[in-house]
């Protein structure tokens, strides 16, 4: 029973993360745990004393916006108060299937966050680079614009 390969979700908490144990790929570490960032099986590997917890898929990579990734996304509905949008990409990795964002208008811009007007600064079909919030109640991601530096 020991060889069985565990298997795991994105977002599942796997162990303390410590002076033992560190993240890896396809983990990411918050609040002293490391979390998987992908679905697909747990591989522990000994590096200098160090174990370090990866998880590696059997398919096409799976990838979660965590907190503080920088992503590609495409504006496709504009309110008032936020504009909706699909994330396309996470860091340098392209999504098999996008998921959903709001940028909050306080979140657009670091100062005069009051007067900001959302339909000024995005149209449906743009494309954004923003800073993933930590996710909310409603599992919604927000995206954070405001410390962007563009290309």
């Amino acid at each position: 029973m020991d060889d069985e390969p565990l298997i795991c979700l994105p977002g599942q908490r796997l162990c303390l993360c410590d002076k033992t144990y560190t993240s890896g790929q396809g983990t990411y570490e918050r609040q002293g745990y490391i979390y998987s960032q992908l679905a697909g099986y747990v591989d522990i590997v000994e590096k200098d004393g160090v174990k370090i917890v990866e998880v590696h898929s059997s398919g096409e990579q799976t990838v979660v916006p965590a907190q503080g990734d920088i992503v590609t996304a495409q504006i496709s509905i504009i309110t008032q108060a936020y504009a909706k949008c699909f994330i396309k990409c996470v860091g340098d990795t392209v999504l098999r299937r996008p998921f959903r964002a709001i940028i909050r208008k306080e979140d657009v811009r670091a100062t005069e966050k009051d007067r900001v007007e959302i339909y000024k600064s995005f149209r449906p079909g743009d494309i954004v680079l923003g800073r993933v919030l930590p996710i909310t109640e409603a599992h919604c991601t927000n995206l954070q614009q405001q410390r962007m530096s563009w290309v």
